[in-house]
């Protein structure tokens, strides 16, 4: 749809665009002998030539200069060699990589070779980026042995737990960007805020958004809230957490998750696989859902009509129990209320309708022509 019609070679939409090519190359050779008018008035022969030496060639105007710019035209000179200055492009191209987390890197290299080991009193800043990844790497090429349990406090960067493997447990008290648990691949995580802040931990943020991403086992427990597209594409890990934003589940075809606090919208999209449990007393989250692919039940009446409703209300009873000893006073006052199934919506992706079955023969047929109206009867 682009109006210009510059960037496609569509030909209805190029022609939308009233100019021709030759008016846009036109427009840029004209930039370009400008800016060498420019360059050529204060004796520049190249771009290089000026590239960080604002404080040489950058001064105010004679009689108009009414602000002192000072601080805005007096950087520092940029001190690069002659085959540095010639192509410009390449600036930045020879700076070398560094660890994601120098702190897990520093863990890593001082673990080497032990079997089985706890470590505590770390402190976490937003620049330890995917803390768990080198560790669950260095356990995968049998460079240390798991178990492993790595106990944090801090503001941990982006994906916390990113591919963690099996035997690693990674608890955090603080908050985590977006991507916690990216991957997960067996570990586990637990993230709860610190217990000096005066706000109700079920009602706290502690993790960003997108957290696991592309999941395939493990379990996470989060105290608290995480953002947008939670478990989005998850095929295998377990989650309970107390609140979510919109496009929680998306795409997601295994797994599970508990929702004990609110959802958002568009919840379930494109959900194949897995199933979740949403604590819902007042049956709101009925039109959260995504109705062309999930379809949402009570759990007491899944319990009362399923051949395997026993072992889901022992399921998300279980994963209830693992998240108060993770530290959640909701959880631990849930487990105290009584017909608590009651207050729980069991939700599982739509299945689709045999070619030429009649609606009366198939269970699912009216959930499919009326998810909402199903979710809330």
């Amino acid at each position: 749809t682009c109006p210009t019609g510059i960037a496609t070679q569509r030909e209805d939409l190029r022609a939308k665009f009233t100019g021709t090519p030759a008016h846009v190359e036109r427009f840029a050779l004209a930039l370009a002998e400008d800016f060498r008018r420019e360059l050529a008035a204060i004796g520049a022969r190249s771009v290089g030539d000026v590239v960080g030496e604002a404080r040489r060639w950058l001064a105010p105007a004679r009689g108009r200069s009414t602000h002192e710019l000072r601080a805005l035209i007096t950087g520092a000179t940029w001190s690069a060699a002659a085959d540095r200055r010639s192509s410009p492009a390449e600036a930045g191209r020879e700076v070398g990589h560094v660890p994601a987390s120098a702190l897990e890197a520093r863990l890593v290299g001082a673990l080497g070779g032990q079997w089985g080991f706890e470590a505590s009193g770390l402190r976490l800043t937003t620049a330890d980026r995917s803390f768990g990844a080198a560790l669950s790497g260095a356990i995968e090429r049998g460079e240390m042995r798991g178990p492993a349990r790595i106990d944090v406090r801090g503001s941990a960067g982006q994906s916390f737990g990113a591919f963690a493997t099996s035997g690693v447990e990674l608890r955090l008290v603080g908050q985590a960007n977006d991507y916690v648990g990216k991957g997960l691949s067996g570990g586990r995580l637990v993230i709860r805020p610190e217990p000096e802040l005066p706000a109700i931990a079920a009602g706290a943020s502690v993790a960003g958004n997108t957290c696991l991403y592309g999941a395939t086992a493990g379990r996470l427990h989060l105290v608290g809230r995480a953002g947008m597209r939670f478990a989005v594409r998850n095929s295998g890990a377990e989650a309970v957490v107390e609140g979510i934003g919109p496009h929680g589940c998306e795409y997601m075809t295994g797994g599970v998750v508990v929702v004990l606090g609110p959802v958002g919208g568009n919840f379930g999209a494109g959900m194949t696989g897995g199933r979740a449990y949403l604590y819902d007393p007042a049956g709101r989250h009925a039109a959260a859902l995504h109705g062309p692919s999930v379809r949402a039940v009570r759990l007491s009446e899944a319990v009362a009509s399923r051949e395997d409703g026993g072992s889901l209300a022992r399921e998300f009873r279980d994963l209830i129990e693992d998240h108060r000893e993770a530290g959640s006073e909701l959880a631990a006052r849930l487990l105290a209320e009584s017909g608590l199934e009651d207050q729980v919506w069991l939700v599982e992706p739509l299945q689709p309708v045999a070619a030429g079955s009649r609606p009366a023969d198939d269970a699912n047929a009216k959930v499919a022509r009326e998810p909402v109206a199903a979710a809330t009867g």
